[in-house]
């Protein structure tokens, strides 16, 4: 998964699928007919796959049963709001997926869950309003969901974010991390009924 950006700016979503891990076939229908697209994350659930990002300027989701024909869902703003979708995780047949969005200059935590596989979706309330904080990872877990969050540069104090069903999120704070300086938890799995994350930290 992935994108190319075009000469105009624009850019084209680009999906492989394998049966085998040693040959790739790209999959051309995950692509709108027009317009700019992107795909920025992919799980698998125990119906196909599901893979998140946008299309101008919207947040997106897409599902297959196989790797190769997509179906593509739009996650509704409102109005005059753009939107991605960069982080997505599934846990038996709920899908729960995260992102940002921007209204009137001002930039919020986006959040979107679904109970059938990422075949119809929702948006769901995360974060705070307004904030610039940003979802870095994203992973199912024993109990549902976690999800970290981090902000600037220079403001960047983590949190984890947990959830039972995708639809609404619990935050806490995250404790051994440098003070003082740019920190990001960049990835998340889950063994049994822990999580151990990534992390990468910047002083000043």
């Amino acid at each position: 998964m992935g994108k190319e950006v075009e000469p105009d700016g624009s850019c084209e979503a680009y999906v492989f699928h394998s049966a085998d891990l040693a040959t790739w076939t790209r999959a051309h229908d995950v692509n709108d007919t027009s317009g700019s697209s992107q795909v920025l994350a992919v799980a698998a659930d125990a119906t196909g796959f599901v893979s998140v990002g946008s299309h101008n300027a919207q947040p997106e989701l897409w599902t297959t049963a196989n790797g190769t024909t997509w179906i593509t869902i739009v996650l509704p703003l409102r109005a005059g709001a753009t939107g991605v979708l960069q982080q997505i995780a599934a846990n038996g047949g709920r899908v729960a997926a995260a992102g940002v969005q921007t209204r009137a200059g001002a930039v919020s935590p986006l959040a979107a869950t679904s109970a059938d596989g990422g075949a119809t979706s929702a948006a769901a309330s995360f974060g705070v309003p307004g904030t610039d904080l940003a979802v870095t990872a994203l992973t199912g877990d024993a109990d549902g969901f976690t999800a970290v969050q981090s902000g600037t540069p220079g403001q960047q104090t983590v949190e984890a974010w947990t959830s039972t069903a995708g639809t609404s999120w619990t935050p806490g704070p995250v404790s051994g991390l440098p003070a003082g300086g740019s920190d990001q938890l960049t990835g998340l799995a889950s063994t049994g009924a822990g999580v151990t994350a990534i992390a990468s930290a910047a002083t000043w």
